[in-house]
């Protein structure tokens, strides 16, 4: 369907139909064209296409203050004529780098007054949570009603954890899978689609929350925490954020349990490790 749906797309931008090949299917399909070097991303629910149009205006005001993020293509998007919000952008060459990198986009990003045309939104991780459950077909009714009733516990608790705290512009899923180091050690920031307005520690807990599950090293935390100036882990309303996070990545991985028998298995083991907080994790990353 995203296949079709780009080719809907590339017609309206005026592109090349030939080249297109897939670099992953996650949260969007997202699909290569070297010989143009640029990127379309293909949302999953035609109901993204206010938020694909305004990660295209994030970006554009990002790249004007300053920041190294994607550019998009100088084309009017998402074009409301496609089944799907499909946005095109200019390739970035690079490769992932260490989380101190991130930490240091974070802290610029962190400074930024956004202009009242966007309109950012508050943070809210339990809308989404809730579109990637209903947009998962495979998924049995047993444990549909464990993660609603999950979703539900946190949301609640969220607000009371974070109560009081400054309001700073956030990019919504601050891992280094959203970063590329180019060649010239220029630090690109991707995916922009989550961009709102939070308290700093759900951007910072991310990579807190990667550190508990093994898949960065005790000193590639300790830089983050050096290169940002302070630790997550230490906030007290760290505990409930990092849950809602945890929750947040098995809801994503719901969208694709049907799809692959390993991701199947993969979403069973994180559903049940979800039951006992305390129960040794061994996640895989996607």
């Amino acid at each position: 369907m995203a296949q079709e749906v780009l080719a809907d797309a590339v017609s309206c931008a005026g592109l090349p139909q030939d080249g297109w090949r897939t670099v992953r299917i996650g949260e969007r399909a997202v699909f290569r064209n070297d010989a143009i070097d640029l990127i379309a991303k293909v949302g999953r629910f035609a109901e993204r296409y206010a938020a694909a149009k305004q990660e295209v205006r994030v970006a554009r005001w990002l790249t004007s203050s300053g920041l190294s993020v994607e550019r998009p293509f100088d084309v009017v998007q998402p074009d409301a004529t496609c089944a799907l919000p499909v946005t095109f952008w200019h390739a970035v060459a690079g490769q992932w780098t260490a989380p101190d990198r991130l930490a240091e986009i974070l802290r610029d990003l962190h400074t930024l007054v956004p202009p009242p045309y966007l309109a950012l939104p508050k943070l809210d991780p339990f809308a989404r949570m809730r579109q990637r459950l209903a947009g998962s077909p495979g998924l049995d009714a047993e444990a549909r009603e464990e993660l609603e009733s999950m979703i539900a516990q946190r949301e609640v608790e969220f607000p009371v954890a974070l109560a009081g705290r400054q309001d700073v512009v956030l990019h919504g899923d601050a891992n280094i899978g959203n970063i590329l180091l180019t060649a010239e050690d220029e630090a690109i920031l991707l995916d922009l689609e989550g961009f709102c307005l939070g308290p700093r520690i759900w951007d910072l807990m991310i990579t807190a929350v990667y550190r508990d599950l093994g898949w960065h090293t005790e000193a590639e935390y300790a830089a983050f925490c050096a290169a940002y100036g302070e630790d997550p882990s230490d906030d007290p309303a760290f505990p409930t954020i990092a849950a809602v996070q945890l929750l947040r990545m098995v809801c994503w991985l719901a969208q694709r349990a049907a799809d692959d028998p390993v991701i199947s298995d993969e979403f069973t083991m994180r559903l049940a490790d979800l039951r006992d907080l305390d129960r040794p994790r061994r996640w895989h990353p996607y």
